[in-house]
């Protein structure tokens, strides 16, 4: 292998900003490398991808060198962004291709050629002549991977590409850049927040931490060393997580596959009992919503995006709906929340038909969550918030308890992804609504902070509010949700319980689940799964 780039004694800050982004990286990378990098939100990990691309890295090298054969103001180097609305800047993907290659001087013949080609190989040709409205957030991800592969780089660089598609597309999309990176030695930096789909594929392992390098290793050493640091052990894949609690006999490196992990299990298993987490639905209480024969369409002779929905949300209870991209979930919250308007049907809130009030008690944290902001800092527009809401607390509790503090004065769009969920999520706790609505919450959020979002999710539910959620994380969805639904053409199921939902499951379940069914069909997360007191 031959190294391509090299990170020597490498420090930098952005514009406008106090905090060292970047602070005295020293690694390298190799030809045909396929690299991994975590680390908390905000750690520098979407930073340093972007200082292979200058025009996106607004800042100053404080110290140290990037070394690299590689132009870096060609096509060497490819970025997908973790925004996904930020990068489609054409009506449909086909004339996104198109611009992209008639930048590059192509000609008519050679710009049809490869956008069969690509369109092909990643499954978009159904979509090339949508408009970009319509597309879901993973399929806009789909066309951005394609327009970034469509100029054949050196170096993929993908930040977060699978945070807005469900879970069969993610495996599809890694599966894609892997087969890439096999057959073609194409070098892949990939951040992510979840190691369970993507860490198979990679043969090291980077962690950051407050823009410091405190791992470089192989993977199986790498997860051996994550598991020893209580702050990131949360980031392990949950098979290894499994296994490494329950000390469990294993000679293959990590991280192992669901059926070694089943298998050794079924192994065990008299030593093993399950208790997976028991909800208790209160079926006397009110109903705080209720949707019924509910219709969308876009266009007059469209398809049905909204399907004759009907379902009831309960006061106190919290919901969460799973589906495949592009089969209406978003339209659907869209829908409820009166951002769109239903050709038929009833909403129905406390009872009654919505005020023009209802946006006083309800919150709604849209897939963007910058759509949100309008002032020049964090602290002006959390300030804002708690003037609004005539809340009795404090700017300094609101950044303590979102993570935010030392971020005051720093522009909401200068955040990372994962701090600007946190800063919306924020605002909309402030404001103390009767029901969160909340599409794709947990995208852009380390593991760490997943759970505290589920911890004040089941804290805003015992204070008597409801939570209505879109999401692909399947693992937050069975930890923090009391009732679950799938949806599908525009149609939804009947909500159940998590262990009801999941158990019966092919794909659309917990790795957990998958891995260890055949002995312990309730399970759905390592926790579940203990010894037995002896």
């Amino acid at each position: 292998m031959v190294e391509i780039l090299h990170f020597k004694d490498y420090s930098f800050r952005y514009n406008n900003s106090q905090k060292i982004s970047l602070n005295n990286l020293n690694f390298s990378v190799q030809t045909g490398d396929f690299i991994m990098l975590i680390g908390e939100t905000g750690s520098g990990k979407s930073t340093l991808l972007k200082q292979m691309l200058p025009d996106l890295a607004v800042g100053k090298v404080l110290s140290g060198e990037l070394v690299t054969d590689l132009s870096r103001d060609n096509n060497s180097f490819a970025y997908v962004s973790q925004f996904v609305d930020n990068q489609m800047i054409m009506e449909t993907p086909r004339d996104e291709l198109k611009f992209v290659l008639d930048n590059q001087g192509c000609d008519q013949n050679e710009i049809q050629l490869r956008i069969t080609e690509i369109a092909s190989y990643l499954g978009i040709i159904s979509l090339l002549d949508l408009n970009e409205k319509h597309l879901s957030g993973g399929q806009k991800q789909l066309v951005n991977l394609a327009s970034a592969l469509i100029l054949k780089p050196k170096v993929l660089l993908l930040d977060e590409p699978t945070s807005q598609l469900d879970p069969i597309a993610a495996e599809k999309l890694l599966q894609m850049v892997h087969k890439i990176n096999e057959e073609l030695n194409m070098t892949v930096l990939l951040v992510e927040h979840e190691l369970d789909r993507a860490i198979r594929y990679a043969n090291r392992l980077l962690v950051m931490e407050n823009g410091k390098l405190i791992e470089d290793a192989t993977v199986d050493t790498g997860l051996r060393d994550i598991y020893q640091n209580p702050k990131l052990r949360n980031y392990l894949t949950q098979v290894d997580r499994l296994i490494l609690e329950l000390n469990l006999p294993t000679e293959k490196p990590l991280p192992l596959s669901n059926k070694d992990v089943g298998l050794l299990i079924n192994q065990h298993r008299e030593s093993l009992n399950c208790g997976s987490r028991k909800i208790e639905v209160d079926t006397s209480a009110e109903n705080i919503l209720e949707i019924k024969r509910l219709n969308f369409r876009f266009d007059f002779n469209g398809p049905q995006i909204v399907d004759n929905v009907s379902f009831e949300l309960k006061k106190g209870q919290s919901y969460c709906v799973i589906g495949p991209n592009g089969m209406g979930k978003t339209t659907l919250l869209k829908t409820i929340t009166r951002q769109l308007k239903p050709q038929s049907g009833k909403i129905l809130f406390a009872g009654k038909k919505l005020q023009d009030d209802f946006y006083q008690k309800v919150f709604v944290l849209p897939q963007n969550p910058a759509t949100l902001f309008m002032k020049d800092t964090v602290a002006e527009e959390i300030n804002y918030q708690l003037q609004e809401s005539k809340r009795d607390t404090n700017l300094e509790a609101v950044l303590e308890k979102f993570s935010l503090t030392g971020l005051e004065q720093t522009s909401p769009y200068d955040l990372s992804g994962g701090q600007q969920e946190f800063l919306a999520l924020a605002l909309g706790f402030i404001k103390n609504p009767q029901i969160l609505f909340l599409d794709e919450p947990t995208k852009g959020l380390d593991p760490n902070k997943k759970l505290e979002l589920g911890k004040m999710l089941q804290q805003f539910q015992k204070d008597g509010g409801t939570v209505f959620v879109n999401s692909h994380d399947l693992l937050f969805a069975a930890r923090f949700f009391d009732q679950i639904a799938m949806m599908f053409d525009g149609k939804i199921s009947q909500f159940a319980t998590p262990t009801v939902f999941f158990k019966d499951k092919f794909f659309y379940t917990t790795e957990i689940n998958k891995a260890v069914r055949e002995t312990f069909p309730l399970a759905l997360s390592w926790k579940d799964i203990k010894k037995r007191e002896s």
